[in-house]
């Protein structure tokens, strides 16, 4: 696989990405921002991996070889990197955050955005920025040190965790307490950041009142103890651990750049993105009435049948984040969630922030006086299986032989192929960054999903780990 993705530039270090492929790709992110703005002007954030400063000194050194000025903010969240690019008075054109998010620590990548934080994907940019890069000088070395930055010490308090810039980190903590509203009282909260930038949020907590017991809080790119991907059950397993050792009423985990969330409840059990989607539909429903609500089309009925029961327009989108921000700012959706993970916010640029997510997810709670179990239990009214993978070799001639065995259904190709019946349906959907097709299944009963994944599953192969 390539290293330009469809939504981002991602790959391994040093064999696909090193300093002088991202000086390159600096050069020619800076002659795309200039190509509607002279001297763009740039911010530029990194994760806790080892490779990240000396990837982000030499893209930072492309930009301005490439006539564009450069704002480095430092160690962050990609979310707080959103915020500096949108949320100023001094506003970016662009933004850079240099993070390959839940991958493992070999991996680097880059997350680029235009002004206001708006995506930039292979359709809207990204395919012009890998063209540009064939024409970039050759980088002068060495790179400036002066970038480099140290990311050091336990977890934060606030103000700014060590290596953070201050100003930044204080404007960003004003914007999150406007999310804040009605906290419950007493909750234990059980963390894991995966010791990546989520650690990062960890005073934020305590100063909300939240009695924080933590995990893997310091900010370490090697994470250590486990990959820092909540969507996977392993990883999440420390997290439900402490929980219950210690009573928490609800847990939290974090990926490697804090852009994703993933929620336990008060006995440990894992709630489902799609759940939490719904009912951050549902609260945020009570003060935008009537507003348009984004879901992805892997989520269960439930979500769209609590967003019209709640009186809000449900809508549907294909997966990825670009597509997702792209309809919430068309549509002017006041929020919107992906099975990932990924929840998006009208008041946060239209862009995806855990953190918000997390206060989102107290203020019902605290407004409610009820544990996230019983918020999340009206909605639980159909069973899944979950994203299952399997490996293929020809997914267009596969999708193509799915279709003419479930003809019956009602079929749509949004993104994939996606076949419903009364009572049950299915999305299949190729990755994008990985040999596979992912399977999600939904059923009326549990009797009822076994005998369909039986019978995909003979349609599919064999089930990839």
């Amino acid at each position: 696989m390539g290293l330009f993705k469809a939504y981002d530039v991602r790959g391994v270090v040093p064999d696909q990405l090193n300093p002088d492929m991202a000086f390159r790709i600096g050069w020619a992110f800076a002659r795309h921002l200039g190509e509607e703005t002279h001297q763009p002007l740039v911010a530029v954030g990194m994760d806790a991996r080892p490779s990240s400063p000396a990837i982000t000194q030499a893209f930072c050194d492309g930009l301005l070889a490439g006539d564009a000025k450069v704002e480095f903010v430092g160690p962050c969240s990609t979310p707080m990197l959103y915020f500096a690019v949108a949320g100023r008075e001094v506003k970016c054109h662009g933004g850079a955050m240099i993070t390959a998010s839940h991958n493992p620590a070999r991996y680097n990548g880059i997350k680029f955005c235009r002004e206001d934080a708006i995506p930039i994907a292979n359709n809207t940019g990204l395919a012009d920025i890998e063209a540009l890069c064939a024409s970039a000088p050759e980088p002068q070395r060495p790179y400036r040190s002066e970038l480099t930055v140290t990311l050091s010490g336990n977890h934060a308090d606030v103000p700014a965790p060590l290596g953070f810039d201050a100003r930044l980190w204080e404007g960003y903590m004003a914007h999150l307490r406007r999310f804040v509203r009605r906290m419950p009282e007493g909750l234990h909260v059980a963390v894991d950041t995966a010791n990546g930038m989520g650690g990062a949020y960890l005073g934020f907590l305590r100063s909300l009142g939240l009695k924080v017991h933590t995990l893997n809080g310091e900010f370490d790119g090697t994470f250590p103890n486990h990959e820092a991907n909540p969507s996977k059950l392993d990883n999440l397993k420390p997290l439900m651990a402490l929980s219950r050792d210690m009573g928490c009423n609800l847990g939290i985990a974090f990926d490697g750049d804090a852009d994703r969330a993933v929620f336990i409840d008060h006995s440990a059990t894992p709630v489902g993105q799609d759940m939490v989607t719904a009912l951050l539909g549902v609260e945020t429903l009570r003060r935008n009435k009537g507003g348009a609500v984004l879901y992805d089309l892997r989520s269960s009925r439930a979500v769209a049948e609590a967003i019209e029961a709640a009186g809000g327009r449900a809508v549907r989108e294909r997966v990825g984040h670009s597509f997702m921000k792209q309809t919430m700012r068309k549509v002017g959706c006041v929020v919107g969630g992906e099975l990932a993970g990924h929840y998006y916010f009208k008041d946060n640029f239209y862009a995806d922030s855990a953190i918000i997510a997390v206060i989102e997810i107290l203020n019902a709670m605290g407004r409610s006086g009820e544990p996230l179990a019983e918020l999340i239990k009206p909605l639980r009214k159909y069973v899944q299986t979950g994203e299952v993978n399997f490996r293929v070799d020809d997914a267009e001639a596969l999708f193509a032989k799915v279709q003419d065995q479930f003809k019956g259904g009602k079929i749509d190709t949004l993104d994939g192929i996606t076949v419903q019946y009364p009572d049950w349906w299915f999305n299949l959907r190729a990755s994008n960054t990985e040999p596979y097709v992912r399977l999600n299944l939904e059923a009326s009963t549990t009797e009822q999903l076994r005998e369909k994944f039986d019978q995909l599953t003979a349609l599919l192969g064999k089930i990839e780990d």
